[in-house]
């Protein structure tokens, strides 16, 4: 399987998530990985990309676009590297 590519849209989906320590992760359960969000408490660690509060940490609580557009690139070496590992 290929690693799927993260985009800002995941990054807003995961600062915007009501949930409980909410968490970026590789979900694959159609058959193809994709980045979906879900509470850590939920998630297998080994499909964990990120949580949120480390985003959070990396590019402040109030982020403009130009931080959340960034961010993709800094998480897509965690994506290829969780992927590589599912496989």
């Amino acid at each position: 399987m290929s690693a799927p590519i993260v985009t800002r849209d995941d990054v807003w989906q995961l600062l915007d998530s009501p949930g409980e320590d909410p968490v970026l992760y590789l979900n694959d359960e159609g058959g193809e990985l994709e980045v979906d969000h879900w509470a850590a408490a939920y998630i297998d660690d080994s499909k964990v990309l990120v949580h949120r509060h480390k985003v959070v940490d990396a590019i402040g609580d109030a982020p403009d676009a130009d931080a959340v557009d960034h961010y993709p690139t800094l998480l897509q070496p965690t994506v290829e590297e969780v992927a590589a590992a599912l496989v």
